[in-house]
């Protein structure tokens, strides 16, 4: 397991953010007792969600349905502090909202959470689904309703699973 902080984004935040990596990501991989797969940070402004989900789909960002989904990931960006996704390579990026960043009561939250579920992405059922939905948004593969709406519900455990590892080790992290 590898994680790296991209060389992307404001040199003060990435500073701040890359000691803090290693220490979340183990003591998320020992509370979750699985690894994570190689994973790689960036911080990325709202407008850079969108060209992210394409990128780790392996598509290209000159299609309809891309710039569409870009623009509806930058409205998600805006109320998002992070976001976690698989690679179509099997490594996971890891975004984080560089304005999120910038509120030190947000970090640490923040990388515990997408941490979570980097180590959920290292789950090949959940990196494949995952891949599966945003190609689908994408218009670069089809999924059925009832395929979205299981995934959907799959969706909704991990991220109930991802908040109670947040709100259970960024106490202890934060004063480390």
């Amino acid at each position: 397991m590898s994680v790296t902080l991209d060389t992307v984004g404001p040199r003060s935040l990435r500073r701040r953010i890359e000691p803090l990596l290693t220490g979340a990501a183990d003591a998320v991989q020992r509370h979750m007792r699985e690894r994570m797969p190689d994973t790689l940070v960036r911080l990325a402004g709202a407008g850079d969600f969108g060209p992210a989900v394409v990128e780790a789909t392996g598509g290209t960002p000159r299609l309809w349905r891309q710039l569409w989904q870009g623009e509806q990931m930058r409205s998600t960006a805006h109320i998002a502090t992070g976001m976690t996704l698989p690679t179509h390579d099997g490594r996971v990026l890891v975004l984080l909202h560089t304005e999120a960043m910038r509120e030190d009561d947000q970090v640490m939250p923040t990388l515990v959470h997408e941490f979570a579920h980097a180590v959920q992405m290292g789950r090949p059922a959940v990196a494949n689904a995952a891949l599966a939905r945003n190609r689908h948004h994408l218009g670069l593969g089809k999924q059925s309703r009832r395929w979205l709406a299981d995934h959907n519900a799959s969706v909704a455990r991990d991220e109930d699973e991802a908040y109670r590892i947040e709100n259970l080790l960024t106490p202890t992290l934060a004063t480390a």
